[in-house]
């Protein structure tokens, strides 16, 4: 029966059965709290935490958001500024749910695959993104010779557009969040370390005499045998340097890597001229570590 206010009346007997299932949820929802504090399931998040480990939920405040950010970027190396100027960009520090792009990073929706399934809805997952696109942007970097953006707050913001890789219009915008970003943060967290300090291991050969002109450049050969690293190549002749784009080697044996001239060089070349060269080949693994091995190369036409 239903009353004019559209509630159902039950009978008596029908009462005692909706009671009992009332008695069952309320069983459930007693383990599901249990389980959050302790019981073996999901752990529920740390409100008295000031660096929360726990993604803190999409309603959280932002302070807090930044601040598991900030832990997360913390627990990889990376600085804890990084990924909440990103999100403070890309977002406004909101887990957006965009057709195109989503998350807090702005990131496209064809990387919800294969690792990075279901980051959408998971941010735990945009997180492990962000930190492994930073980490291999720095890693490159220290590779081809380049000073380590972790050490220069005024690099944060181009090190981040080389993660999110916007319009070159748009590259600038995330280094002007960089004290916002501190103020959320406001030194409650850890500060970044990680276990992994060894240097990779670095094996090259550079010959002292090498024609650039037959072989398109100066020539060597390079092989990590950790497996782990990017090869970078830097000639600097006279003030001049010139950088080779850093590369993954063969998984077995030695790499063979071209390092190509400036066109000044080639022209001084052809002329008879001898010229002096100083090759630096540089080995970096995921944690930034650097291996270098230089030589001085002779180089005739």
């Amino acid at each position: 029966m239903v009353s004019s206010f559209g509630m159902t009346w039950v009978h008596k007997d029908d009462t005692i059965a909706i009671a009992a299932l009332a008695a069952v949820a309320s069983l459930a929802f007693s383990a599901v709290v249990e389980a959050q504090d302790g019981g073996g399931g999901m752990p529920a998040p740390d409100f008295s935490e000031p660096c929360p480990a726990v993604y803190p939920g999409d309603g959280a405040e932002k302070p807090r958001i930044a601040r598991w950010m900030a832990r997360g970027a913390a627990e990889r190396g990376l600085p804890h500024e990084l990924p909440v100027m990103a999100g403070i960009t890309e977002s406004g520090l909101q887990n957006l749910r965009g057709s195109s792009f989503a998350g807090y990073f702005g990131m496209s929706r064809a990387l919800n695959t294969g690792e990075y399934r279901g980051f959408p809805r998971n941010p735990d997952l945009q997180m492990r993104w962000f930190t492994d696109t930073a980490m291999l942007v720095r890693q490159r970097r220290v590779a081809e010779g380049r000073p380590d953006p972790a050490d220069d707050p005024a690099s944060y913001g181009s090190w981040i557009a080389d993660v999110e890789r916007p319009a070159r219009q748009y590259r600038s915008r995330y280094q002007t969040h960089l004290a916002e970003a501190g103020d959320l943060i406001a030194g409650k967290c850890g500060a970044p370390s990680t276990d992994d300090t060894a240097a990779p291991r670095l094996r090259v050969k550079i010959a002292t005499a090498q024609q650039p002109l037959t072989a398109g450049g100066i020539v060597l050969t390079a092989r990590c045998p950790d497996h782990d690293c990017l090869v970078g190549v830097t000639v600097q002749i006279g003030d001049t340097v010139r950088r080779t784009a850093a590369r993954e080697l063969a998984s077995s044996g030695s790499t063979r890597v071209v390092a190509r001239v400036p066109r000044s060089v080639r022209r001084e070349l052809r002329e008879g001229r001898a010229v002096r060269a100083r090759v630096t080949a540089i080995a970096a693994d995921r944690a930034a570590n650097t291996t270098a091995r230089a030589r001085l190369v002779t180089l005739r036409g």
